[in-house]
């Protein structure tokens, strides 16, 4: 969240936002690929399963973004080295569902031959804050925009997942789970007007942790606690549309 930081700045600073401040609003459709699903019941002690290429909805998603241009005016009356125009820091929010349904599987038992099973439906509900770091180059300069009308980019960042799970016949033990998300996005911004800029881009998320939680069978007096947690990697297609101070 370092990065966080200066974006925050931004708001506080007349002169900045005057020059180099953008905000934008941006929709596009999620898919997550197949992910094999390990669960634990801490009831049976190594009768762990795994359910293998689970399957999952295309969904969309819908966020903000504040973005800051090192532009030449700097920052705080000094002048940002001429390299620095090829840089951008961003700070991204998106909602956004990502559900399952009811299907046949493979699964493999801990211990014994694989068989045949079924993983239950489910929807998790995901808000993402990633603050990201942009590198681009710009093409067709003129007079009102010596950047460049057309720029391709390319970002990278990490930032915090909070999520909230529903599986069909268990109970969530724990809401608002806090996860880490590793993010890389490459696109092409063309700059409307002076402006206004439009982006269609490609982005690309992995959450390394063991995204998932904790669940409870209803009318279990005992609570035994189920763990489904896997690694989901996320594809995003992206249109943004942003204003430019």
């Amino acid at each position: 969240m370092i990065l966080a930081l200066p974006i925050g700045m931004m708001f506080l600073l007349p002169g900045v936002v005057r020059g180099g401040m953008w905000v934008g609003v941006q929709t596009g459709p999620t898919y997550c690929a197949t992910a094999d699903v390990g669960e634990r019941n801490w009831s049976s002690p190594g009768a762990e399963k795994t359910y293998k290429d689970v399957k999952f909805d295309v969904n969309f998603f819908g966020g903000l973004v504040v973005g800051y241009d090192f532009v030449h005016e700097g920052f705080l009356g000094r002048a940002w080295p001429s390299w620095m125009k090829y840089f951008s820091l961003v700070l991204d929010a998106t909602y956004e569902n990502m559900s399952f349904q009811h299907q046949g599987v493979i699964v493999e038992v801990k211990g014994k031959s694989t068989v045949s099973g079924f993983f239950p439906s489910g929807t998790f509900t995901m808000f993402s804050v990633v603050p990201m770091l942009i590198g681009k180059y710009g093409f067709i300069p003129n007079a009102e925009m010596p950047f460049g009308r057309l720029q391709p980019y390319v970002g990278v960042g990490a930032g915090i997942i909070i999520s909230n799970s529903e599986v069909s016949n268990l109970i969530t033990r724990e809401r608002n789970k806090l996860d880490v998300p590793l993010v890389m996005e490459t696109g092409l911004r063309y700059m409307l007007s002076r402006n206004v800029s439009l982006d269609a881009a490609f982005r690309y998320r992995i959450i390394p942790t063991a995204f998932g939680n904790s669940y409870e069978i209803p009318g279990d007096m005992s609570h035994n606690k189920i763990d489904l947690d896997f690694k989901p990697e996320l594809y995003n297609a992206i249109l943004r549309v942003s204003y430019h101070f």
